[in-house]
């Protein structure tokens, strides 16, 4: 019997991660709590414990599947020979894709009120990247790989990767807050306020007006069709 019981581990605890992942979206991080969650899968609170030490080590899974996935969602976008448009079209899906999973979101950049404290999953500096959680420096990788693209075509002078995909996400990340609390209403005008940020910092990097709006048209082509 052991051996059936071992099987049936990796399976409760994504099922756990499931439930914990809807219940944060539903309800918030308040109604993340062990009876709750083992409720809704039909176990015994004990497999919170079993799978992830405790509600702290439930919370870190979940940043770190967070993290997981929005690196996938940014990599599903399909690379063109117009470096700079793939790099707006994944600023897009990032954003999307974080407009889709608020609660998730706020959780993985250390600004839910879940009472648990957590750093941000993803550090981008210059220096000692120790911190750096292994899915959020993936996560940061996919950015970083990008723009070396749009450098490496010579779109913009040669710049610190780390440093200019750090004013990226900067922008982008405060764009989502901002929508995430309602800022810009349920209308198209804080898309507008991103795409026209992401074309003025590419400008500011080196790039002609005229080139990063051509892929910024480009990159809203991909996104619609």
């Amino acid at each position: 019997m052991a051996p059936a019981r071992s099987a049936t581990r990796p399976d409760q605890r994504e099922q756990l991660l499931a439930a914990a992942h809807r219940l944060l979206e539903n309800s918030g991080p308040q109604a993340l709590q062990a009876r709750g969650l083992t409720a809704a899968v039909g176990v015994s609170t004990q497999a919170v414990y079993t799978h992830f030490g405790g509600m702290p080590g439930l919370y870190a899974a979940l940043v770190a599947d967070g993290f997981n996935r929005l690196a996938e969602g940014v990599n599903a976008v399909a690379e063109t020979d117009d470096p700079v448009a793939d790099f707006f079209a994944q600023g897009w899906a990032y954003a999307e894709w974080a407009l889709t999973h608020p609660q998730l979101y706020r959780l993985m950049f250390g600004l839910s009120s879940s009472g648990v404290a957590l750093h941000a999953g993803l550090e981008m500096t210059t220096g000692d990247t120790r911190g750096t959680s292994a899915e959020g420096q993936a996560a940061a990788l996919v950015m970083m790989r990008s723009l070396d693209r749009v450098v490496e075509a010579g779109r913009v002078t040669p710049v610190e990767t780390v440093v200019a995909a750090g004013q990226f996400l900067s922008a982008t990340h405060g764009f989502v807050l901002l929508q995430i609390a309602g800022a810009f209403g349920e209308s198209a005008d804080g898309f507008q306020v991103m795409a026209s940020l992401g074309v003025n910092l590419m400008v500011g990097l080196g790039d002609s007006r005229e080139n990063a709006e051509k892929s910024l048209r480009a990159a809203l082509s991909t996104r619609s069709g």
